[in-house]
C-alpha cells in the first residue's frame, strides 16, 4: 500500500538535479523542434502529404516539452493532454518512415507494414488512459503498460533503417564512405538514423526507478559508465532519440528512393562528363584528377594582376543543391521553385 501511494503521489522534480535535467531536456527538445519546423516549412512544397505530415509530427512533438513551466495540479493533466499529441508525432512517425521507405518494398511487405501499424493503435489508446490515470493520482496502471512502449513504436523505425542501408548497397552500389563523402545530407541521415537507435529507451519492470536505453544500460551494467544514475523517474534519452527520429525526417523531405535516384542521375552525368577526359577510378578520385587536369591545362582565369579561379567540376563534397534540392519541383523540373 505504501508503494501504491509512493507511485500516485506524482508531480514534477523538487530536486534541483532532477529539476535541471529535466527542463534541459525538454528544452533541447523544443528547441530542436521549432529550428526544424522552420526548416521544414521553408523547404516545403505546396500538394505534397509528406511534407505536411514531417510538419505535424514536429509541431505535435513540440507540444510535449513544455509541462516543466507548470505546477500541480496544473502539472498533471497539462503533461497528460500534451502526451496525447506526443504518441500521436510516435505514431505519425511510422507513417512517415512507411511513405519513405514504401518505394524499396513489394506490395505485400508494405501492405504488411502499415497494417502493423495500424493494428498497434489500441495499445496507444490504453497508453493515454493509463497516462490520464496515473497523473491524476487514480491508478497505477502506467507502470505497467509503459515499459512496453518501445516494442510498440520502435521496430518499424529499425526496420527502415536497415531497409535504408541495405536498397543503398544493393541498388545504388554506393559504398556507405563514398554515399557519404558525396553527399553531406545522407552522412548526416545515417548518422542521425544510427543515433536514433542509439538512445531508444527501455525500462526496468520497476519502473519508474532508473530508465535508461538499451545500449547506456549496457555500458552501465559492465561499469563502463559508472555514477549514481539519474535522478528517480527521470530519463532525457528518450527526448534525443525523438529529435534525432525528427532529424531523419527534415534532412531529406522526399522519399529515400527519390533522393537515391537523384544523386545517382548525378553521379551518372558527372562520370559521363568525366569520361571523356579519359580518366578513370572512383567517383571522387576522378573528380580530383580532373581537377588537377585542367590545372595543368592552364584553366585558370587571371585578370588585373589578380588570379579568379572558378572550379565547377571539383569537389570533396558535392553540392546537392542540384541533386537533392529539397525544394525541387519534379512536375517542370525547374530547380529553385518553392512554395509554401
Amino acid at each position: 500500500m505504501e508503494l501504491t501511494e509512493r507511485l500516485l503521489d506524482v508531480e514534477k522534480p523538487k530536486d534541483v538535479g532532477g529539476a535541471i535535467i529535466e527542463a534541459w531536456a525538454q528544452g533541447f527538445m523544443v528547441g530542436a523542434l521549432i529550428i526544424m519546423m522552420c526548416v521544414t516549412f521553408s523547404n516545403m512544397r505546396r500538394g505534397v502529404l509528406l511534407h505536411k505530415l514531417i510538419l505535424i509530427e514536429l509541431l505535435f512533438g513540440c507540444l510535449h516539452g513544455t509541462f516543466i513551466f507548470t505546477n500541480k495540479p496544473v502539472y498533471n493533466w497539462y503533461l497528460s493532454v500534451t502526451a496525447i499529441f506526443l504518441n500521436i508525432s510516435w505514431s505519425l512517425h511510422n507513417v512517415i518512415a512507411w511513405i519513405k521507405n514504401k518505394p524499396f518494398l513489394p506490395r505485400w511487405g508494405s501492405v504488411l507494414y502499415i497494417t502493423t501499424v495500424l493494428l498497434v493503435q489500441p495499445y496507444w489508446v490504453l497508453e493515454i488512459a493509463a497516462n490520464f490515470l496515473y497523473f491524476s493520482d487514480t491508478n497505477n496502471l502506467f507502470t505497467y503498460t509503459r515499459p512496453y512502449e518501445a516494442l510498440f513504436r520502435d521496430p518499424w523505425w529499425i526496420f527502415t533503417v536497415l531497409s535504408l542501408l541495405y536498397n543503398i548497397r544493393t541498388r545504388y552500389e554506393f559504398g556507405y564512405i563514398e554515399l557519404m563523402r558525396v553527399s553531406p545530407r545522407f552522412a548526416v541521415l545515417i548518422g542521425a538514423m544510427l543515433m536514433s537507435i542509439c538512445f531508444v529507451r527501455t525500462y526496468s519492470l520497476t519502473w519508474p526507478s532508473n530508465a535508461d536505453t538499451i545500449i547506456v544500460d549496457i555500458l552501465a551494467v559492465t561499469h563502463v559508465i559508472s555514477g549514481d544514475g539519474l535522478p528517480n523517474g527521470i530519463n532525457p534519452f528518450w527526448k534525443l532519440a525523438f529529435v534525432f527520429k525528427c532529424l531523419t525526417d527534415t534532412i531529406i523531405l522526399d522519399d529515400f528512393k527519390t533522393a537515391l535516384d537523384r544523386l545517382k542521375q548525378y553521379k551518372l552525368e558527372r562520370l559521363g562528363s568525366i569520361a571523356s577526359d579519359n580518366i578513370r577510378g572512383e567517383f571522387v578520385d576522378v573528380e580530383q584528377a580532373r581537377h588537377k587536369k585542367a590545372e595543368q591545362s592552364g584553366a585558370v582565369m587571371q585578370g588585373s594582376g589578380n588570379v579568379v579561379s572558378k572550379d565547377w567540376t571539383h569537389s570533396d563534397n558535392i553540392d546537392l543543391a542540384s541533386a537533392l534540392r529539397m525544394d525541387y519541383d519534379p512536375k517542370n523540373d525547374v530547380p529553385g521553385s518553392t512554395s509554401g
